[in-house]
């Protein structure tokens, strides 16, 4: 077969893949919008909510840290370099013993935090904001939530196992399936008495269908699983070394949240606005998950190949086309949520227990998240690149930077008197430094790879077009004020008259802000922008 016709065979399994992942992604981040949606009707930003929210933040970090990010990007190149070059049963030890050892990892540090939760709880949450109730029913929610890091750690790894033979549909789906379980612990815990309990139930419930779901993936692919610490396997070590600076660089970018969550609960009415940021963040991580996460999820598997087979250009043109990609989809999102970001939060959460100053608690914060969107964003395809090249130290000094940045800048804006909306800023200011950071050093990596006309092209066309549809949205709004008065703050909105008008203006503004924003990206020469095009053209 010639080259060209194995090069278009292997980008339509790209793409193939990637619609996949992203199509997961959004089903995820549906789910997620609609577990939001009944967790604000029923708790609101209440300190039940804000109590669950802050253990939330505190048991994830094990999960996330250990194995959503850190084992996952140190396990996925050596386990397909395994595969390819020995053969799937020594490849398959390898990850029993990956898996023996994570499990160890995980019970060791739950039991720690198991200890130290209330301690831990009042470190980072005692302040005017949290009274000792509150810091006492986190405490309580935080060891409950320490049954599902083992669960997820155990679905983390099959995601990782399955993503690295390329096999991505039970992965993609598995988050939506672990949405509802919180979603339907959230609407039973009233409904049986047990308020914020039910809830976080749910929590333990969707980590075990979580895992569950990929079991018949694993099936597929020859799962040949044996607890075993892997002795005679060398290639352990290697995991284990590279995950050591991974873990640091995981864990930092979700610190910078915890971070947040932890200064807002030293603000007066603290758990409100703990609640609140918490909602806001939700809703910039709606675009960055189903755009960047599900593009550099699928592209990690590729990059590692690319690095191991010694493919250098082709490395870099990876990078730049999944960046520019990335970048075209999100900056648009990152100024329709400062646009619309009144309007989609009213109609998405306000009505039950959820009232006016919930509202303005969340869209405080979430002016503050959008500006972080883009970068948050490019970051995860460029620390993914490092980690691919197994230049692991790089974005891991940079992500402490970034904790800094925003833990210094936070604290300056406390004193200054400032509230919740400058804390949301702070962590878009010091994401903004991280990423453009992370895209000069990959360039000292990868010397020349910025230097293609058609990235930045891409760039500047996304960024006069989002700019460009962000006040036609504004401008519109203003507009449709008389037609549709729950666009206004000051209109006493009741959801169950003001909701079916809301939801349609939204639509509308929604679509003729997309499709000017594809049409004029495209007119300046965005690459991403032209291909969706010429698909449509072609499906038409």
């Amino acid at each position: 077969m010639q080259l060209s016709a194995l090069l278009r065979r292997a980008r339509a399994g790209a793409l193939g893949s990637s619609l996949i992942v992203m199509g997961g992604f959004v089903l995820s981040r549906a789910t997620g919008v609609l577990r939001d949606i009944v967790a604000t009707y029923f708790y609101g930003t209440t300190a039940e909510a804000a109590a669950y929210r802050a253990a939330f933040s505190i048991v994830d970090l094990l999960y996330l840290v250990i194995i959503g990010g850190a084992l996952g990007s140190s396990f996925i190149p050596v386990f397909i370099e395994v595969w390819e070059r020995d053969g799937q049963a020594r490849a398959w030890r390898l990850a029993s013993a990956v898996v023996t050892w994570a499990l160890l990892l995980l019970a060791l540090a739950s039991a720690a935090l198991f200890v130290a939760a209330p301690w831990l709880v009042q470190a980072l949450y005692g302040g005017q904001g949290f009274d000792q109730a509150t810091l006492e029913l986190t405490a309580s929610l935080t060891r409950l939530f320490l049954l599902s890091p083992l669960l997820l750690g155990l679905g983390g790894l099959a995601m990782a196992a399955l993503n690295a033979r390329d096999r991505f549909a039970l992965p993609a789906l598995a988050p939506s399936v672990y949405n509802l379980g919180i979603m339907a612990g959230a609407a039973l815990g009233p409904a049986l008495g047990v308020g914020i309990w039910g809830m976080a139930w749910g929590v333990v419930v969707g980590a075990l269908l979580y895992l569950l779901v990929q079991l018949p993936g694993l099936a597929a692919i020859g799962m040949r699983l044996r607890l075993g610490l892997g002795r005679g396997v060398a290639e352990v070590g290697r995991v284990a070394r590279q995950m050591g600076p991974r873990v640091l660089g995981q864990g930092a970018a979700h610190i910078s949240v915890v971070v947040t969550l932890s200064l807002a609960a030293r603000l007066p009415e603290g758990t409100a606005k703990v609640a609140g940021l918490g909602y806001a963040l939700q809703l910039m991580l709606l675009p960055y998950g189903i755009f960047s996460l599900s593009l550099s999820q699928v592209a990690f598997p590729r990059l590692a190949r690319l690095v191991a087979e010694g493919r250098r250009d082709e490395l870099a043109a990876d990078v730049r086309r999944t960046l520019a990609t990335i970048l075209w989809l999100t900056l648009p999102g990152a100024a329709a949520l400062l646009a619309l970001g009144f309007p989609a939060a009213r109609a998405l959460f306000e009505r039950g227990a959820f009232d006016a100053v919930s509202l303005t608690y969340t869209v405080s914060a979430l002016a503050g998240y959008a500006l972080a969107l883009p970068a948050f964003a490019a970051s995860e395809i460029l620390i993914r690149s490092f980690y691919a090249m197994q230049r692991t130290w790089t974005p891991v000094l940079v992500g402490l930077l970034q904790v800094a940045v925003n833990l210094g800048l936070g604290f300056s804006l406390l004193r200054a008197g400032r509230d919740v909306g400058a804390l949301a800023l702070a962590f878009s200011v010091a994401n903004n430094l991280e990423s453009l950071l992370l895209f000069g050093l990959l360039g000292v990596a990868l010397p020349g790879i910025w230097r293609e006309r058609g990235l930045w092209r891409t760039i500047g066309a996304s960024a006069v077009a989002a700019a460009a549809m962000g006040a036609l949205l504004v401008a519109l709004g203003a507009a449709s004020r008389g037609l549709v008065p729950a666009l206004g703050a000051a209109h006493p909105y009741e959801w169950t008259r003001d909701l079916p008008a809301l939801l349609a203006w939204l639509a509308l503004a929604g679509a003729a802000g997309a499709a000017i924003y594809l049409a004029l990206s495209a007119l300046l020469g965005a690459a991403p922008a032209r291909a969706a095009l010429a698909r449509l053209r072609r499906g038409a």
